[in-house]
């Protein structure tokens, strides 16, 4: 397990409060922006970063659920019945990473984010909120299922899935996706991290410092979605998404992954 100068411990906090931002503002938790900055940009071995990531999840999901529930926008009627296939995804999930290269699934995790991104632009494009889906709970299930397992391989929230499930499947307006999936997000990353604990791969001083600059950032994210538009949210949350496949493409393309 690395150790890591003071100055790298600051910068991971410095990072750490800007993803938790972002992740706040629009309920991915910030894992997708941190992994490719630790790994890429300050040399953290992968399982270290994915690991710290995940317990800077849910420090921001304590964070941001606190602000969303006091707002009234977690759809609670959903996120109970999500939690539990998500767990088991997220278990299922870490189980793999401790063994699956990271290649497959980072190329895999790409191209769905793409499409992800393109389907919130479509919905941007049709001036409003995506219809209920007709058979939404089996489709919303099954989706969990796979957020939990992909953001236990790759050390993310889970939130670039349950963002869309709750926008495109339940159509719930922009704001109540993002909270609902901060909210679902915690018991995901939480347990995640507790299989890569017990299989060595966590990192507790990298993951503190990760967790106290992302809760910071958290806290900021949640309350700046008070006043941006829901169109632009959607617009940020897709550009984010294409940006963060490009990096994990670019990653996978230098052997980063």
């Amino acid at each position: 397990m690395g150790e890591y100068a003071t100055t790298t411990l600051w910068l991971v906090a410095a990072v750490s409060c800007l993803a938790g931002a972002f992740g706040g503002m629009l309920g991915v938790g910030g894992g997708i922006i941190l992994v490719p900055v630790l790994v890429g940009a300050l040399g953290v071995p992968l399982p270290e970063a994915r690991s710290a990531s995940l317990i800077s999840v849910i420090v921001t999901s304590l964070g941001s659920s606190l602000v969303y529930l006091r707002d009234d926008c977690v759809h609670l009627d959903k996120a109970g019945p999500l939690q539990l296939p998500t767990i088991l995804g997220a278990i299922l999930g870490a189980l793999l990473g401790t063994w699956l290269d990271p290649r497959i699934v980072a190329v895999l995790f790409a191209c769905l984010i793409l499409y992800v991104a393109w389907k919130m632009m479509m919905q941007n494009r049709a001036k409003g909120r995506a219809a209920p889906h007709p058979n939404v709970w089996p489709w919303a299930l099954l989706a969990c299922v796979g957020g939990g397992m992909l953001s236990s391989l790759l050390g993310v929230g889970g939130g670039l899935i349950f963002v869309p499930v709750m926008a495109l499947l339940f159509g719930t307006d922009q704001r109540s996706a993002s909270g609902t999936s901060v909210f679902l997000i915690g018991m995901t990353a939480a347990s995640s991290a507790i299989v890569y604990s017990r299989s060595g791969l966590l990192n507790p001083l990298l993951g503190v410092f990760a967790a106290g600059g992302i809760f910071a950032g958290s806290q900021i994210g949640a309350r700046l979605s008070r006043v941006i538009p829901e169109e632009k949210l959607r617009v940020i949350f897709a550009l984010v998404m294409v940006a963060n496949a490009v990096l994990l493409l670019n990653k996978v393309a230098h052997g980063q992954v």
